[in-house]
């Protein structure tokens, strides 16, 4: 095992359809079109509210109306596909959710009575955006049109049509509710991401990946041996993992759907931590090659292409690359202790961040380069903390529940998810804002979930 990284047990259960279902899903079942104007305004328009600058947005979603005849099963789509929006939605803090149902069918029967939408009724009602769709099933297929609204212009801001089988309702939710936030603030939504983690099963840790949500996870290896430290490729196409199938803990590649796989170091001794660089042609690795615990640079196939750090007795481990590729955070008991330093990408110009704690480690480096997210005991169990790149400015985002450990962050840096123990015991996957709100928990397998890494947009 490498030091200072969590070795707690735990174990698996697998669910769903399997994997072989779920690669057909994500291999394109899904179709989507335009449904009307996708107005540019929209986006200069909420932009400053949206980002929370101002009164958060007043949004109603409604039951999507059923077009046409249903069964009894499908007659639930309706409900579902506006849950699922509204979930999704309700991680940003932008919105303020129009909840009383009653008051929401009362605007629909508005609607249909006037056969269009009475924006009034809506207005009234404290919506300042209106989410309105319908869904139909036709030969096995899902057809699900979907539009927002500016209630108080009393227009169109955007509107898609997405087809694919029930188990891709979901998915089809959270495009929309992408496309939703890419209108009203010009950045893209998170909603389509996943999370890859590992989780254990009677001694023996794979890897799954499950939706952003904590939905739908699928195990993607079947090493049957302890799997260690996934590691998403900036592309979103491949995994970089340690494994222990041949006896070594050697390092492998894979597709992210678990197929494909290729050694990419089986040096004698430790091969572990991978850190993609931001370009995606070479890793920063831990690796014992010459006895110590020493970070290396190997490129994709598997030549080590630079030493980074060079002390005898020493352990170094833990790399994450900041976003231009220009430094690698570490971890480091140089000083005695587990600490957080930086060096230059060529090993140079190594410097102290951490001071206060006896132990830091887990130091992930955020998407856009302002915060590096790490782990710290301080008279107590494990916290989530962030600071400056240069060390300054530490907050602490968790603390009196349980150990906290493994934070990584989302691809858009507005959110992190990581391992807690506060619920039972064994470590299971958390998420929460960048400012520590919002924490909710995603996993609850029989073998809970560690080492969680966030995939880059899959689209």
């Amino acid at each position: 095992m490498i030091p200072w990284e969590s070795t707690l047990g735990f174990t698996f259960s697998p669910r769903g359809n399997g994997v072989k279902g779920w690669r057909l899903l994500v291999a394109g079942l899904l179709v989507f079109v335009f449904l009307g104007p996708s107005s540019a305004h929209g986006v200069e328009v909420y932009l400053n509210v949206a980002r929370s600058q101002g009164r958060p947005l007043g949004i109603a979603i409604p039951l999507f109306d059923a077009d046409g005849a249903t069964d009894k099963t499908s007659q639930s789509y309706s409900k579902q596909i506006a849950s699922i929006l509204t979930q999704d939605l309700a991680l940003y803090g932008f919105f303020a959710f129009i909840k009383n149902e009653s008051f929401l069918a009362e605007a629909t029967a508005a609607d249909h009575k006037a056969g269009k939408i009475v924006f009034k009724e809506w207005a009234e009602l404290g919506a300042q955006m209106l989410v309105k769709g319908t869904y139909r099933v036709s030969d096995g297929q899902v057809v699900i049109n979907a539009r927002l609204y500016d209630v108080d212009r009393g227009t169109q801001i955007t509107g898609r049509r997405y087809t694919g089988p029930p188990s891709a309702i979901r998915l089809m939710a959270h495009k929309f509710t992408d496309e939703i936030i890419y209108r009203l603030t010009g950045e893209r939504g998170i909603a389509q991401t996943k999370i890859a983690f590992t989780s254990r099963k009677r001694g023996v840790k794979e890897i799954l990946i499950m939706d952003y949500d904590g939905h739908n996870p699928q195990q993607v290896t079947a090493d049957r041996t302890i799997v260690l430290n996934p590691a998403w490729s900036p592309d979103g196409r491949f995994i970089a993992y340690t494994s222990y199938r041949e006896g070594n803990p050697d390092l492998f590649v894979m597709d992210w759907t678990g197929w494909n796989k290729r050694v990419l170091s089986r040096a004698a001794g430790l091969n572990a931590s991978p850190a993609w660089h931001p370009s995606g042609q070479r890793l920063a690795v831990v690796m014992s090659l010459e006895g110590d615990t020493e970070i290396y640079v190997v490129r994709l196939d598997g030549h080590v292409e630079r030493r980074l750090t060079r002390n005898r007795g020493i352990i170094d481990t833990s790399p994450t690359w900041s976003p231009n590729g220009r430094q690698v955070a570490f971890v480091s008991d140089r000083s005695g202790t587990p600490q957080i330093y930086v060096m230059d990408a060529d090993g140079t110009n190594i410097r102290r961040l951490t001071f206060e704690g006896a132990y830091n480690a887990g130091p992930a480096w955020s998407p856009k380069g302002d915060r590096i997210a790490f782990v710290s005991r301080r008279k107590g169990p494990f916290n989530i903390y962030t600071m400056n790149p240069d060390g300054s400015n530490v907050v602490q985002l968790t603390q009196g529940q349980g150990s906290n450990e493994s934070p990584a962050w989302s691809p858009d840096g507005r959110y992190l998810v990581f391992s807690s123990t506060r619920a039972r015991g064994i470590p299971d996957l958390y998420l929460m804002r960048a400012d520590g709100s919002a924490q909710r928990r995603l996993t609850y397998l029989t073998g809970g979930g560690s080492d969680p890494v966030w995939s880059p947009r899959l689209e």
